[in-house]
C-alpha cells in the first residue's frame, strides 16, 4: 500500500517529467503541435474566466456591490 509521502514524490516526479513527454509525442507529427497548443489555450482561457469569476464573487463579499432586485426594494 502507497503511503502519502511516496504517493507526492511521485506526482513531482511525474510533473517534471510531463514537459518532456509532451514534446515527445508532439514530435512525431506537425498536427500534434497544433493539437497540443490549442488545448493548452483552452484549458488557459476556461481556467482564467473562473478565476476572474471566482475573484469577483470572493470580492463582492466584502465590497457590498450587489444590490437586491428591484421587486424587493
Amino acid at each position: 500500500m502507497a503511503d502519502l509521502a511516496s504517493s507526492l514524490t511521485r506526482l513531482i516526479n511525474d510533473t517534471i517529467a510531463m514537459p518532456g513527454k509532451f514534446a515527445e509525442v508532439a514530435a512525431h507529427d506537425p498536427l500534434n503541435y497544433v493539437l497540443i497548443a490549442f488545448g493548452a489555450l483552452f484549458v488557459a482561457a476556461a481556467s482564467g474566466v473562473l478565476g476572474y469569476l471566482s475573484l469577483g464573487a470572493f470580492f463582492s463579499l466584502f465590497t457590498g456591490t450587489s444590490s437586491p432586485p428591484p421587486e424587493a426594494r
